[in-house]
């Protein structure tokens, strides 16, 4: 699905990554680790279609992206940014969000869905009624998680999942994204939390090589 071929990106005259290949295919989990500022989070932009690469190309289901595809390609995507704000007041507004955008307009929310997602990450039901300020960073970060797999996107993109989380609920969370490519979705990870990396069917390690671990 997912394709990235002798990518590199300069910013500022600065290398960020240079020379990296790598595939994620359907029903993969592909984790990408490294060191702070060797461009792991600009990698995830750069599939996004938001960061444009100065060297290489990336393709999705064997297209390549450019900046006119990529519209059409980010329609089949999710996306979990590290950083987590949203322009609204509840947890209610928030999970609805995105079944408002261009994109996923054909969507249905469906609370009792998102519900049984909850449930599997180990989220209270009562956590709906309340205020985004009044619910913790990793509350927030599995909220927003469980709408990713309520959209059922094939391709799945994510910037540290488990960094606001505890190990068990860092657990839960590599379980449902398991589940998640269990049902054929790509999923594109950025993590520091060894034991999740271990948890996926490949590992690459950025930096001034490239190390490649898993299928």
């Amino acid at each position: 699905m997912i394709e990235v071929n002798k990518a590199s990106v300069r910013m500022d005259d600065r290398k960020l990554f240079a020379g990296l290949s790598l595939s994620v295919g359907e029903g993969q989990m592909v984790c990408v680790t490294g060191g702070s500022g060797c461009g792991k989070t600009t990698l995830l932009r750069a599939v996004l279609g938001f960061v444009p690469l100065s060297e290489g190309h990336i393709s999705i289901y064997g297209e390549l992206l450019t900046p006119s595809s990529a519209v059409e390609f980010r329609k089949q995507m999710s996306y979990l940014p590290q950083e987590l704000a949203f322009p609204v007041e509840s947890v209610r507004e928030m999970v609805a969000l995105p079944f408002g955008l261009k994109a996923n307009r054909n969507l249905l929310f469906s609370k009792d869905r998102l519900m049984e997602e909850w449930g599997r990450l180990g989220l209270d039901t009562g956590l709906y009624d309340k205020k985004v300020t009044e619910i913790s960073g990793g509350q927030r970060q599995r909220i927003a998680l469980s709408v990713c797999g309520l959209l059922r996107k094939p391709i799945f993109i994510a910037d540290e999942p488990t960094s606001a989380l505890d190990e068990h609920s860092a657990a839960l969370v590599a379980g449902y994204i398991r589940d998640m490519a269990s049902r054929g979705c790509a999923a594109l990870l950025v993590s520091h939390d060894t034991a999740f990396a271990e948890a996926c069917d490949r590992r690459i390690t950025m930096g001034d090589t490239y190390h490649d671990r898993g299928l």
